[in-house]
C-alpha cells in the first residue's frame, strides 16, 4: 500500500507532486523485483524544504509516543528522507532540491523507497526504533551500538545510490 500527498505545498510545486505520483508505482516495482523485497506500507510525503523536518519529527514523534524534540536534526538538507512511521514508513521529498531537475527527483524517489524496502527486513524495525529512541534521549544506546548502527546505516546508503540507476528505466 503506498499513498502520496502533498504537505504545505505552494503551487510551484505541482508538477513536483504530480510527477512523483505518476511515477511511484513504476519506482516500488522496480525496486521490489531488483531487492527481491517485500515493500511495507509507505507514505511518500512532498514538502517544501522549510516543511520537511516538521513531517519527520512530527511521524516520529507518532512512532514512539512522544511529544519531544530529536537531540539534534531539523535540517533539511537533503533530497528526500526515510523514517518509521506509526503504521510503517514515511518517504519525505524535499520538492525544492529534489524537484529541481526530474532525472533527480526520480533518483530520490528510487534511492527512498530502497530505504523502505530495507526498513521492511527482519529486525530492522526494532532497530530503528531503538535508534529513535536514543535520538529523542529517551533511552541512550552505548556508543558499540551507535557505532554498528552507523556501519549499517552506511550500507543502507550504498545499496539505495547503487540502485538509483533504476530511475533511467521509468518513463
Amino acid at each position: 500500500m503506498m499513498e502520496v500527498a502533498g504537505y504545505q505545498l505552494a503551487r510551484r510545486y505541482g508538477p513536483v507532486l504530480d510527477r512523483v505520483r505518476t511515477i511511484a508505482d513504476q519506482a516500488s516495482f522496480l525496486v521490489r523485483q531488483k531487492t527481491r523485497g517485500q515493500m511495507p506500507p509507505v507514505r511518500i510525503v512532498v514538502a517544501a524544504k522549510k516543511h520537511c523536518p516538521e513531517v519527520v519529527i512530527r511521524s516520529q514523534q507518532q512512532t514512539l509516543g512522544v511529544d519531544a524534540l530529536p537531540t539534534r536534526g531539523g535540517r533539511c538538507d537533503y533530497l528526500g528522507i526515510t523514517t518509521l512511521s506509526a503504521d510503517g514508513v514515511l518517504v519525505v521529498i524535499n520538492a525544492g532540491s529534489a524537484g529541481s531537475d526530474r532525472r533527480m527527483l526520480d533518483e530520490t524517489v528510487v534511492h527512498e523507497l530502497v530505504h523502505v524496502i530495507q526498513y521492511g527486513r527482519p529486525g530492522v524495525r526494532e532497530t530503528a526504533v531503538k535508534a529513535l529512541r536514543n535520538n529523542y534521549g529517551i533511552e541512550r544506546l552505548p556508543a558499540s551500538k551507535v557505532w554498528k548502527l552507523n556501519r549499517q546505516i552506511s550500507r543502507d546508503e550504498r545499496e539505495a545510490e547503487s540502485l538509483e540507476y533504476l530511475a533511467r528505466q521509468i518513463r
